[in-house]
Order: C-alpha cells, then sequence, then structure tokens
C-alpha cells in the first residue's frame, strides 16, 4: 500500500513538474501554446497580450497579428504582419493574414496582392482563392483614385530636365569629335 501511494505522488509531482520545465526550458512553445488555446477560445485580446510577450519572433508576430486582427485593431494586426514578414514568416497563412487586413481596411489593391502571393506559396488554398475573388470584385466597384495632377506634373518636369541634360551631353561630345577631326596636334612623346 505504501509503495503504491509513493508511486501515485512521484506520478503527481512529473505531472506537475513537466509542465514547469516546458516553461522554463521552452518558454516561447509554451506561451504559444497557451495564447493558441485562448484564441480559439475567443479570448483574443488574453492571447495577444501573450503573443505580444514574444511578438520578436516571427511565430510571435504573426500570431500577434492575429490576434489584433479579430480584436479589430487593424492598423496594428498590419504592423505585426509585416514584423513576421521581415522575420521569416513569409508563408502562405501569414499572406492570407495580410489580405484579410488589407481588405478590411478598404484597401483593396494589396489584399489583391497578398491573396495572389498566398495563392502562390499554396495554391491549394480556397479561402485564399475566394476572398482573392472578392477583392477583384470590390476593386472593380471600387478603383484606386486616379493620379495627382500635380505627380504628374512633377514627372513632366523630370523628364524636361532629363531631355535637356542628354542634349547638353550629345552637344557636348560633338563639339568634341570635331576638336579631334580639326586635329589637336598628336606628339609621340607620352609627356
Amino acid at each position: 500500500m505504501k509503495k503504491r501511494r509513493w508511486i501515485l505522488i512521484l506520478l503527481l509531482i512529473l505531472a506537475l513538474l513537466i509542465p514547469g520545465l516546458e516553461l522554463v526550458l521552452r518558454r516561447n512553445t509554451a506561451l504559444n501554446s497557451l495564447g493558441e488555446w485562448l484564441y480559439k477560445r475567443g479570448r483574443y485580446k488574453e492571447a495577444g497580450k501573450i503573443f505580444d510577450g514574444y511578438a520578436e519572433e516571427e511565430e510571435g508576430a504573426a500570431n500577434l497579428a492575429k490576434s489584433r486582427y479579430k480584436q479589430g485593431d487593424y492598423e496594428s494586426a498590419a504592423d505585426a504582419a509585416e514584423q513576421a514578414l521581415q522575420k521569416g514568416q513569409n508563408n502562405a497563412e501569414t499572406h492570407y493574414d495580410k489580405g484579410n487586413i488589407a481588405f478590411m481596411n478598404e484597401d483593396y489593391q494589396s489584399a489583391v496582392e497578398e491573396y495572389e502571393k498566398a495563392l502562390l506559396l499554396n495554391p491549394e488554398d480556397d479561402d485564399a482563392r475566394e476572398n482573392l475573388e472578392l477583392a477583384l470584385t470590390k476593386l472593380d466597384k471600387n478603383p484606386p483614385p486616379p493620379p495627382d495632377p500635380k505627380e504628374d506634373e512633377d514627372k513632366k518636369n523630370e523628364e524636361e530636365v532629363r531631355n535637356i541634360l542628354d542634349a547638353l551631353d550629345n552637344l557636348e561630345a560633338r563639339e568634341r569629335k570635331q576638336q579631334d577631326k580639326q586635329g589637336t596636334p598628336k606628339t609621340d612623346n607620352w609627356w
């Protein structure tokens, strides 16, 4: 009987020790598991706080973007998704999430680009394909604003300056050729 009791106590201690060791030795894995558990139960704010704790890592940033998106904080979600991409989380899911964020911000052109990137990385993603079609439909109904006339004028001025500089270069090259044809005295001396 005593032997059985000691075995039960030992098993109980091990059951409590293993999660504690995981928390100490593999902190981010444990935090990610807890954050995902909260996220799946719709507790996005609490999950976001946990993901924010290790957002310096690519997976944490991607998960933070998802939780911020679910909270309706699209600007912060976009920043976190961009951070995840910069840290190497260049996968279909992150691009899909960025597409969703852009769509909610009514930036349909960016949404289309992100959904296309997601489909390039995972052609089997039906959700990305459907969202791409929806974003294209929205883009057709709400085309991007026409270019600013001031920007067009600046481009024209820049092109005009470039043309004038090219013309001056050509004139200078022709004048040099004429001088060379008229004959500058050539000597065999190197000095």
